[in-house]
């Protein structure tokens, strides 16, 4: 996964701050920036990457989420064509 972030977040490994855990998974520190930007480059990885710190950032992933939530969740029954 760590090959999908495009630099200056991950360069040859650099950020790792630990072993795999059970499930595979990694911890990573990585430079964000602002976070609104911070924001829509994690996004894309959906649950398959949480934010741990800092706590803005993570915030606002949980607005993101939630507000998926909220469109996903209502029922058209002739949906509309969104892009």
């Amino acid at each position: 996964m760590l090959a999908a972030f495009s630099p200056p977040y991950v360069r040859a490994g650099r950020g790792i701050i630990d072993d795999a855990d059970r499930d595979g998974g990694k911890t990573v520190k990585l430079p964000v920036g602002p976070v609104d930007h911070a924001a829509v480059e994690l996004v894309r990885f959906g649950a398959d990457v949480e934010i741990l710190d800092p706590p803005e950032l993570r915030a606002r992933m949980q607005e993101i989420a939630a507000a998926m939530t909220r469109l996903y969740s209502r029922h058209r029954s002739h949906p509309r064509r969104r892009v």
